[in-house]
């Protein structure tokens, strides 16, 4: 079976568990098993069978039924042993200390919708937390508080039988204190600190409905008809562990233009993964990169198979949040990150999105995964992407997709191991496909890291796939030494070459870990000479560039201008750059003190294919951190300054997000 990175669980769980759940079916058996299974498991497998036994025992010695109370006083006991050491007593104002000692001012306090971990006397009560937990500051509270009207308490399960109520409450459990007391151990890096990645204008807003009728100032560009959609990570929980940025729930913020009216709404993507902890009300899912580090991780990976197999949740269903990519493609706008299938997402006739579901291009995708950035043909108007998975081979997949929703064939391609591949290119014909440093190795894990590794003795290369093969038995490997670039931003063919251009980043690993070395991400040109097998790659600026795009009309195609974020000082946005690919002349629009931005996206002004390749707009939603607004600017792209043309004042706030999208007012006419 293929699985992904996090929904690859089995692989690292013993199939003994099962034996145990099985067990519990019958009382007379339960001690002898769980004997059996305790003398050769690992420490995270003893924590779930020590509770597992004490709820058994307590459930044959009442008969009439068993509450939440049995396996709680157990947990008490095993607590005092998981946290014996007096630097872990610490008391319950360490986690509130940034809001100050009251009891209101607490996270978890009864205003923000959600329960306090330490009971209602948290004020004085020991914390189950260590002092290395991150302090969540009022930005966060706040943000957390407005989602808690959204995210209703969840209703009694009256359908559990009795082993999965005795499950449920003993999984929680060991949640609450096992997993957090492993968590606990791991000192959080700033790259996985809630504090610092929920800070400001990275802390969550609520879902908003459609506002129309926005205040304009300029005049927007005629024609501008149809809807600009961004993707983001907006997480609908309290991180309980280590969070990233790329770990939220997915929000699309879209801004519509119809005959000069002007509008704006956002929506969660109402994933599985969304659904089912909205329903529990709390969460469910390891988080693929915040928490799966050391042993800890192993903790939550161990949890969330033991969940899967009693029935709580199912992985077959996926686990993605969709909260990068987004592409419009055959009538289905489509929300996507590559731990999952694409999300379907429809704008209703009022301005406002809904979730379709999870698309499988009616079941014909047997991948369980789709890549956050497939390619679009201008030209055919076929759909190319990549599948990968971390646990089984083959590692990687590529397909296609007509302009129909026909899947063409699914060429497997040999890695020697499971590599991260968020981005590629394609020319008129070819796949160039990128195998980089950065590779997934889960049994670093269990030594207590992080299964995201930078390989620094592999090299990387470059694959040079046609476009319509149906093996990858003429696929061509070429080296690309000291190169990873997490995004690709266009490719073509100058007779041998194959020139691509993207954002080679440095260190390879700085968005994952913490670095002493300064980020970097340089826009370069790399050649690949299909007939020598020889690379050579230079640097177009030395400005640290990141998330942008190009004139879709000219993808594949040879392209003189990218159209880039300025990623400073990282990973905020100051600005925007234009890039002439001939002249080498970078244009800057800069947005002012303490005001940021996010990707910008290129709305041509035509369709015509003799237009000028920079003759339309950009869009990009800007955040004013002084004023604490969030705009829509629409500027000139062939302006020698890249002119502001207008801006739209938006009613709340939008959070730092990633990739988006415009969507013409013809194509929204065709969604199905």
């Amino acid at each position: 079976m293929e699985c992904t990175f996090a929904s690859g669980i089995a692989a690292v769980s013993n199939p003994s568990t099962i034996a145990v759940e099985r067990s519990l079916m019958h009382d007379d058996g339960i001690v002898k098993v769980l004997q059996q299974q305790q003398q050769s498991c690992t420490p995270v497998k003893k924590m779930f069978l020590h509770a597992v036994g004490s709820v058994g025992a307590r459930r044959r010695t009442n008969s009439r039924g068993l509450s939440a109370v049995a396996p709680l006083q157990s947990a008490l006991d095993f607590t005092c042993k998981l946290h014996e050491s007096s630097d872990r007593k610490s008391r319950c104002n360490n986690f509130h200390g940034s809001f100050g000692s009251s009891r209101r001012d607490c996270l978890f306090s009864e205003n923000s919708g959600l329960s306090c971990l330490h009971g209602s006397s948290c004020s004085q009560a020991p914390t189950l937390a260590s002092i290395t937990t991150p302090v969540i500051t009022r930005d966060v509270e706040e943000g957390f508080s407005n989602l808690a009207p959204s995210v209703p308490p969840p209703a009694p399960e009256q359908n559990l039988n009795l082993f999965q109520r005795i499950t449920a409450s003993v999984l929680d459990w060991v949640e609450k204190t096992g997993v957090a007391g492993l968590e606990s151990k791991f000192q959080l890096p700033a790259a996985l600190d809630p504090s610092v990645h929920l800070q400001g204008n990275y802390a969550p807003v609520e879902a908003r409905r459609v506002m129309h009728e926005l205040e304009v100032m300029g005049k927007l560009p005629q024609g501008l008809e149809g809807m600009y959609v961004r993707n983001g990570a907006n997480p609908q929980f309290v991180p309980t562990g280590g969070h990233h940025l790329f770990d939220g729930d997915g929000m699309l913020h879209a801004v519509q233009f119809k005959q000069g009216i002007v509008s704006y709404s956002c929506s969660f993507t109402r994933t599985y993964r969304f659904v089912r902890e909205q329903e529990a009300g709390r969460p469910l899912f390891p988080k693929a990169i915040g928490e799966l580090h050391g042993h800890g991780g192993v903790a939550r990976l161990l949890l969330y198979t033991a969940r899967s197999i009693c029935g709580f949740v199912d992985q077959k269903q996926g686990m993605g949040v969709a909260n990068a990519g987004v592409v419009f493609h055959n009538g289905h706008l489509l929300a996507m990150s590559e731990d999952d299938l694409p999300y379907q997402v429809r704008m209703l006739e009022h301005g406002e999105l809904e979730t379709v579901g999870r698309y499988d291009c009616d079941g014909q995708l047997s991948s369980s995964t789709m890549i956050a950035h497939p390619k679009v043909d201008p030209v055919s108007g076929e759909l190319f992407a990549l599948s990968y998975s971390v646990v089984t081979a083959p590692f990687l997949k590529y397909f296609y997709i007509s302009p129909q929703g026909i899947r063409g064939p699914e060429v497997s391609i040999t890695l020697p191991e499971p590599t991260m591949i968020h981005d590629f290119a394609i020319t008129e014909n070819f796949a160039v496909i990128p195998d980089q440093q950065i590779v997934f190795c889960l049994k670093e894990m269990f030594s207590g890291g992080s299964p995201v590794v930078h390989n620094s003795k592999k090299t990387s290369r470059f694959g040079i796939l046609p476009k319509y093969d149906q093996t990858e038995a003429r696929l061509q490997w070429i080296d690309v030494p000291d190169c990873f670039c997490f995004h690709l931003w266009n490719a073509w063919e100058e007779k041998e070459d194959i020139v691509v251009i993207g954002s080679c980043m440095t260190p390879p690993d700085s968005i994952f870990i913490e670095s002493d070395e300064a980020l970097k991400s340089t826009l370069s040109e790399i050649r690949l000479n299909r007939t020598t097998g020889v690379s050579t790659r230079h640097e177009i600026t030395s400005l640290n560039l990141e998330a942008g795009q190009i004139n879709h009309n000219f993808l594949g195609r040879k392209s003189r201008y990218m159209y880039l974020a300025i990623a400073e000082p990282w990973p905020k946005v100051s600005g925007i750059a234009k890039v002439d690919l001939v002249t080498g002349e970078v244009t800057k629009y800069m947005y002012g003190h303490k005001c940021y931005g996010g990707e910008p996206t290129f709305v041509p002004h035509s369709s015509d294919p003799l237009a000028a390749e920079d003759d339309g707009s950009l869009l990009v939603l800007m955040h004013n951190e002084n004023t604490d607004q969030s705009k829509l600017l629409v500027l000139d792209a062939a302006s020698a300054s890249l002119q502001l043309e207008a801006s739209v004042k938006l009613p709340s706030r939008v959070p730092y997000g990633f990739h988006g999208t415009f969507v013409t007012a013809k194509e929204l006419a065709k969604q199905q």
